[in-house]
């Protein structure tokens, strides 16, 4: 695609973030803006979604633990589209014509692999390391020995930095640039791979540099572009970490490229070197944090990336019910990395209250599908899609292998041959057991609901068996979740409003209320279970009780007093017509009258071998 992909790791940028995602915004060129939040303590990730509340061009990826610079951006890699990506610090800012000047200095230099351009410090001097020589330990010694001052005497002299050099005419090939502003040719990095993930922050774009210019892929330096970088915004808090994390990068680097190539005398010499400056920057480190306390204004680390360190964070605890229903998720959403993605589409329907949580928990990022995503900050890992899946196929499988379907099922077909092309090789769908107790309906509009459900789990099992997919089908009972639902909810909304409750007959008819909550764990402990595959399972609650009886305890659980009231059917198919009329009520249809008298329960002793299905006896 013909745009630009802005890929920026965030932790506590404060208000330079949105700045920074502003000035992006505002290319002239096309762009889509990934932020990767570390696990911000601060309120930027809350300005940021306050910023731009509808902006469809922003993504925004929730790390729950700090994963470092180069996880984090590896981790926005599959959900960049543009044949392009800028790798963006969030305190940077760049003008409306950056991008286009550097996407036409590429396209003139097509076999380069990836370019940067002159950044400037806030007081406009050139900030070090935008373009620079690789490191070497021959020239980290120079350095180290301040034998750099006598360059002018000899060439093996210099040092790696080159800020004091003169400003090239136009751009030139380059061995390092830095990684606080590196726009990267997509086709070489799917060659050369994504960065290190060995380095928590700092040497991790030297690694890249090196990798790049081997794999046979120059580098630009681009000086008639600039941009701005403040520098020190995301690290000011944990300097002395900071230089831990800095100097342990610049190890790995040493020892990865250079260990075999240099006598063991000279690396033994800069490890040492590398050694001492780590305890002298620390030990200005330390005295300078003690000046700040005591009211003296130090100067800025100039690092750019927190290391992972305790931080002082409130979790909620999970309500008592949803720890119970989930036995297996023995850590907080908190504090479970995702190792897996799955799409699940209606993921604002009641069931998608309960599983999306419940899919974090079990170490699943989750790409939650919504004509209406909510507009509360959404749970960590869990990134939202505005789309109706009921009018068209999705775009992309986001790296996801398993399918959730909570949406209506016979929106699922259109989206199939869409999920052919990515990587899904699990599907689970809910139909509903409606497919069999209003397959006689004498509502037109019911019975062509119920030819659709067929319907649907049949192209379901047929597209399934044709690639190779393992589907499952849930077909739960009279779904409830007190305020949330169609049945139950409805029924209490009428006691609540009218005080009594019309019942044909003596309303016998048996019922199995399910909570969603226990339709999610069965879903959740189906995912990966072999012995659910190509299977279909009626789930129903766990107590069987009449529609008198069902009213009686919603009534009871209301704290409100309610009179039956035994009506004719034909006043009741009637009354029923006229409630649907009303707002609240216009599900209601007068073939529900019909009902009331039937027994509608289905045995799920087959779930209850194969996911220990337990459903929860109903409201008291």
């Amino acid at each position: 695609m013909k745009q630009t992909s802005v890929v920026i790791v965030n932790f506590n940028a404060g208000k330079f973030l949105s700045e920074c995602v502003r000035s992006v915004l505002a290319s002239t060129e096309p762009v889509e803006v990934i932020v990767v939040d570390n696990r911000s303590s601060d309120n930027s990730i809350d300005q940021l979604r306050r910023d731009f509340p509808t902006e469809q061009r922003l993504r925004l990826i929730e790390n729950q633990e700090n994963l470092g610079f180069a996880k984090a951006n590896n981790i926005a890699l599959p959900f960049a589209q543009g044949d392009y990506i800028l790798f963006l610090n969030p305190d940077c800012l760049i003008g409306p014509d950056t991008l286009a000047k550097m996407r036409a200095v590429m396209e003139k230099h097509p076999q380069a692999g990836m370019a940067g351009c002159l950044i400037r410090n806030a007081d406009g001097s050139e900030q070090a390391g935008c373009r620079r020589n690789v490191p070497t330990p021959w020239r980290t010694f120079v350095r180290l020995s301040h034998l750099d001052k006598l360059s002018k005497y000899h060439p093996k002299l210099d040092s790696f930095i080159q800020t004091d050099a003169p400003l090239p005419a136009g751009p030139v090939e380059i061995e390092a640039i830095s990684g606080a502003f590196m726009l990267v040719r997509r086709s070489a990095m799917e060659k050369v791979g994504p960065l290190d993930e060995g380095y928590f922050m700092h040497c991790e774009d030297l690694d890249w540099c090196m990798r790049f210019r081997q794999a046979g892929f120059p580098i630009l330096f681009v000086p008639d572009v600039e941009i701005l970088h403040v520098g020190g915004v995301c690290s000011a808090s944990r300097p002395a970490l900071v230089e831990y994390y800095k100097h342990k990068g610049m190890v790995r680097f040493y020892r990865k490229f250079f260990r075999h190539q240099y006598p063991a005398g000279l690396m033994w010499l800069v490890m040492a070197g590398i050694v001492l400056r780590y305890l002298t920057k620390s030990l200005g480190v330390m005295i300078l944090s003690k000046k700040k306390a005591d009211g003296i204004d130090p100067t800025q680390a100039s690092s750019t990336h927190e290391p992972p360190v305790e931080t002082k964070t409130t979790n909620k605890p999970c309500p008592s019910s949803t720890k119970s229903a989930y036995p297996h998720s023995t850590e907080s959403a908190e504090h479970v990395v995702p190792t897996r993605r799955v799409i699940v589409t209606g993921a604002t329907s009641l069931i998608g209250d309960f599983l999306l949580p419940a899919l974090v928990r079990a170490g699943f990022e989750v790409h939650a599908i919504s004509r209406k995503p909510p507009t509360l900050r959404p749970h960590r890992h869990t990134v939202w899609h505005k789309l109706d899946v009921g009018t068209g196929g999705l775009a992309e499988t986001y790296g996801a292998d398993v399918l959730i379907h909570l949406a209506p099922l016979w929106t699922l077909p259109p989206l199939l041959n869409s999920l052919a092309e990515g990587n899904i090789k699990r599907i689970l769908a809910f139909s509903s057991t409606s497919l069999f107790t209003k397959e006689n309906s004498g509502s037109e509009r019911e019975r062509q609901m119920v030819a659709n459900l067929k319907k649907a789990e049949e192209n379901l099992q047929s597209f399934c068996t044709e690639r190779n997919i393992d589907w499952t089908i849930f077909r739960p009972t009279m779904v409830y979740s007190l305020g949330r639902d169609r049945n139950v909810t409805t029924i209490a909304r009428f006691i609540k409003r009218f005080r009594f409750f019309p019942l044909v007959g003596t309303g016998n008819g048996l019922r199995q209320p399910v909570h969603a909550e226990d339709l999610a764990l069965a879903c959740l402990n189906a995912v990966d279970n072999p012995r659910t595959f190509n299977k279909s399972y009626n789930l129903s609650g766990g107590e069987v009780l009449t529609y008198r009886e069902m009213v009686n305890r919603i009534s009871a659980h209301l704290g409100t007093r309610c009179k039956i009231i035994h009506i004719p059917l034909p006043l009741m198919r009637f009354a029923l017509g006229w409630l649907s009329n009303l707002p609240g009520y216009r599900k209601v249809t007068p073939e529900a009258a019909n009902r009331i008298n039937f027994d509608m329960c289905f045995d799920h002793s087959d779930a209850t071998t194969d996911i220990s299905f337990r459903p929860r006896r109903f409201i008291s």
